[in-house]
This record gives structure tokens, sequence and C-alpha cells, in this order.
């Protein structure tokens, strides 16, 4: 019998398949490729032609095309896949975040995605017809419009590439997005930061209650705010001073500071499970050892680093390891060169870089041919087993010493050091170093010269923008700006800089952490001696 074939657009699709992006509600009657039924029922199939045919029963008010369907039928073959609509969201996007991306296409097996980066996104199947992703904007740095492709495929034949235009509308790199010092908790500094999986920033620090040194542990969400329950101190009963702060996958925190107990000051290592809840205790080191930083493994291990006195009076790099449910393991690592116990490793920080653990700091002696002891530039790998030991030492260059102060690796597991160089009497001209996975010295760029080593390098983030952050002292004619700058590979001049300072008082940035999608946070002393935290533009 004759049937009525009424034609819609492929948008008219689309709308039942609202809202965007997540392409919610969508009817399988309106989003299958091909279905056969009663000639009374609704059956949609997806045409050569670039629309959508609905095949219904007699309809008055349509328009109709009289086809006789009497005859045995066949399939018709399948056109050229193609994009029927695509939306990306938001549009423009005015955060670091990520842009969504939702296609509708015909014919097609998947949708492949290519950025004006050259990267390219294999958009996931929602179901026949359907097509989602995402593509994560990191930095301010590419601002301005731009195109995405998308292309769909069916086996090995691609169809018509479609431009999907948006734009990324970031706040300007290096422009202050909040700032907070004054008399809110008293005196005190930021020592440490990091970001937990809420989106949540976490500050390590020290105050001043009732004149004696506290440790404090403050959240703020996303915006800088703060209430009472955010903010709480880690040993209330002692003096204590902050080391560092990382923080796991699951949101754990763990916190190395300096307590002082009846016999002297040890380092402590405390596990905080969750925000409000009570420090687990981990570790207490023994006496004499100095921790400077922590390392997180991504099986969960956390890693206290240092440097240890030895029985021959010099200072052997100190490693303790603390695993998930696994009693603390104690390494101690002194030099190859020469004979033992000829230098003292001073480390100054320390990164896990898959399973290799690498310490850099700072070799004190005689070196090479040198009648007068000094300071060089030193990195330690280990990766796990005793025998598996590097050890990398600058060689003397222009300048007679040299160090190590920051660490961190890239996404492609090179080593950036940020460190110094200097002669005997030490005004350091303070430099940034890639570190190949070799351990050669691949880049390297400087950061000016600072009037003591304390106001050089004081921490070091690698940024998935793909550039390195580095909190420092102030520059020439600004010394005492809380300084933040950003440095790309390659590129000698810093690709933004942050500075901020109320009057011509001290401040100074100690810390820094990194959100997941390049965010930007930093921490350090403000005016007239209070913590100061700034979420900058990245």
């Amino acid at each position: 019998m004759p049937v009525a074939i009424r034609v819609f657009p492929a948008l008219a699709l689309l709308a039942a398949c609202a809202p965007w992006p997540q392409w919610e509600n969508c009817p399988d009657t309106h989003c299958a490729t091909t279905s056969t039924g009663d000639s009374t029922g609704d059956i949609t199939t997806l045409m050569s032609g670039g629309g959508i045919q609905t095949v219904t029963g007699a309809d008055e008010s349509s328009t109709d095309v009289e086809m006789d369907t009497s005859s045995t039928t066949s399939t018709e073959p399948a056109g050229p896949p193609a994009v029927m609509e695509f939306k990306l969201t938001p549009d423009p996007i005015g955060f670091n975040g990520a842009i969504t991306v939702a296609v509708s296409a015909e014919h097609a097996d998947g949708v492949r995605m290519e950025l004006d980066s050259g990267e390219v996104i294999e958009l996931a199947m929602i179901e026949p017809g359907l097509f989602d992703g995402e593509t994560a904007v990191l930095t301010g740095l590419v601002n301005g419009p731009h195109i995405a492709l998308l292309t769909p495929w069916r086996d090995v034949v691609d169809g018509e590439t479609v431009q999907a235009p948006y734009e990324v509308a970031l706040p300007t790199p290096g422009s202050q997005g909040f700032w907070e010092t004054g008399d809110l908790i008293g005196g005190g500094q930021v020592a440490a930061m990091g970001v937990l999986p809420t989106g949540d920033v976490v500050e390590l620090g020290t105050f001043l209650p009732n004149g004696e040194s506290r440790c404090y542990l403050r959240r703020r969400n996303k915006g800088g705010a703060w209430g009472p329950d955010d903010l709480v101190t880690i040993l209330p009963d002692n003096n204590c001073v902050p080391i560092d702060l990382v923080i796991g996958d699951d949101g754990a925190m763990f916190v190395a500071v300096n307590r002082e107990g009846i016999d002297g000051v040890r380092w402590w290592l405390a596990k905080i499970p969750a925000w409000g809840q009570a420090p687990m205790n981990l570790g207490l080191g023994a006496k004499g050892e100095t921790a400077v930083a922590l390392a997180r493994h991504s099986s969960g291990a956390v890693a206290v680093c240092g440097y240890a006195p030895s029985p021959w009076m010099d200072d052997d790099t100190m490693v303790r390891i603390f695993r998930p449910n696994l009693p603390g393991e104690t390494l101690t690592f002194d030099s190859p060169v020469k004979q033992a116990h000829w230098f003292y490793e001073r480390t100054r920080d320390c990164v896990y870089v898959d399973d290799t653990l690498a310490l850099v700091g700072e070799m004190y002696g005689k070196h090479g041919d040198d009648i007068k002891s000094r300071d060089r530039l030193f990195i330690l790998t280990f990766g796990g087993e005793i025998q598996d030991v590097a050890w990398t030492v600058a060689p003397a260059g222009v300048k007679t010493q040299s160090g190590a102060q920051a660490v961190d690796a890239d996404e492609d597991g090179r080593l950036v050091v940020a460190g110094y160089t200097c002669d005997d009497a030490c005004q350091p001209e303070s430099d940034l170093r890639i570190y190949d996975t070799r351990g050669d010295l691949a880049w390297q760029t400087s950061l000016g010269t600072f009037p003591t080593k304390q106001f050089g390098p004081r921490d070091l983030a690698w940024s998935p923008a793909g550039y390195a952050v580095v909190a420092t002292g102030g520059m020439k004619g600004n010394e005492t700006a809380f300084t933040v700058r950003a440095f790309a590979p390659s590129k000698i001049e810093p690709v933004w800089t942050f500075a901020r300072k109320d009057g011509q008082v001290l401040h100074l940035a100690l810390a820094l952490a990194i959100g997941s999608y390049g965010e930007v946070y930093a921490g350090g002393l403000g005016a007239n001696g209070y913590p100061a935290v700034a979420y900058i533009g990245g």
C-alpha cells in the first residue's frame, strides 16, 4: 500500500536531542541509524541526502509523496559520513577549564577533532550518530578566536571536514584575580600550597597566636573565600614551623612540619585523610635530621627529603619513604666523587618522575683541584633499588659556585630546576634549567640577580599549559614585590609576570600550586608580616 514520506531537516532532529551537550532525553527512534517496522509507526532513517526522513502513516496536514511499497524493497547504500550539527560549550570560555564538544553526524563510525595546536582528539560515540568530547583550555596565552576541525569517518572513508569556531577569553596571563593579606589570623606566612580534587585551594603556613609559632591549614574555594571551618591549627600545643604539603588523588593531605618537643625540634609527617579529620602520625625524624620537602608517588607513597649528619661529621642526603600501610624506609646517600664523606650533600627539594625520585641541592666541599670548599649544584636520582642511583654534579663555569633550590618535572619527564650561580662572595644570579632524561643540560635562562640566596627561587611548579612558574624575590627596581613569573622552554624572557606590593615594605612569594587546568595559586609573605595569597591569571 502507498505510504507518505515527510522530510525534516537535520536541525529539527537535534532539537529533539536537547539540551546540549549531554544529549539527554534523546529518544532512540530519533537517534537510530535505520529501523523498520509497521507502516503506521514512526521509522527514522538517515538518508544520504543530508536530512532525516521519517516514514509515518498518512496525514492530511502533511505534504505527501506517494510511493508504491508493495514490491520488495532493497537497502539503499549509505552515503558518505557527514557532520550535521555541532556545539562547543562554553563559547567563549572565560576561565581555565574544559570546552565540551557535541556533534551529530550521519553514516559515521566516529568523528575526529583537530585543534589549531595540532592536537587530534577522537570524540566518543554516545550512541549511533551522536559524539562528544572535550578540550582543555589551560592558559590565557592562547586568548582569541580558534577553529577546531571536525572530520567524520567510517571505516577508511573520511567525510567532509567542518570548521567549528570558538573563542578563548581567559584573564590576561599574570593579572591579579584575587589577593589577600592583612591582620585576619595575625602575623605569619604561607609556606606551601596544594589543590584538592574539588578545586579548593589549601595553604600550609605559620602564624603567631599569643606570640608563639603555630602551624595552620586554611582551605579556600576557587574564588578565594574561606570561613571559620576552613582554618585548622596543627599541633595546637606545640611550637611548629611548616615544611611542605602534598595532596593525594583522593584528597588526603600529607603535612610535614618541624615540631618542638621535650627532646628538641624534629620533623614530623602526618596524614589528614579529609578536611576536618584529625591528623594521623606517619613518622618522626631523628635528632639532627633536616627535612626540606615532600614528594608524592602515584602509588600513594610519600617521600620526606632532606639531609642528615653522618658519623664522619658531614651531611648526607636523606630520604624517608612512607608507603601505604607499611613502615617508613630510611635511606641515606653519599656522593661517590673523590672519597667517601668528602662532601656535604644538602638537599633543597625533590620530585617523583614516574618511579624515580629526583633530589636536588648543593654539594659542599673541595671539587676537582680546588683548594677551597665551594657549593656545586647536584642532582641525585634514585630508581627504587639501592644500586639504581645516579649523581649529576654541575661543573665549574664562569662562576665558582652553584646550587639548586627547587625542582619539578615536565610532561616529558625532564627535570626543571631553579638554582643559582655565584662567585665566592656569592651574590647569586638565579637561573632556570631543564635537564633531559639522560641528565644532560638541555636549556637554561637567567632569573636575575638577587642580594642573597633567600631572595632567589623559593618554589617552582610546572604547569600543564607547558611552562614553568617560579616564585622569587622582587626584581631590580621592584625588589620588595611579591613576584611570580612564568617561563616557556626555549624562551629567554618570561611569558608573563605578576608583581604586587603595598607600600615599600617587604613582600615575598614563597609557595606555588597549579590546578588541573593550569590555574596559578601563590602564597608567601605580605605587607607588615601577614600571610599573603594570590590567584593569578595563567
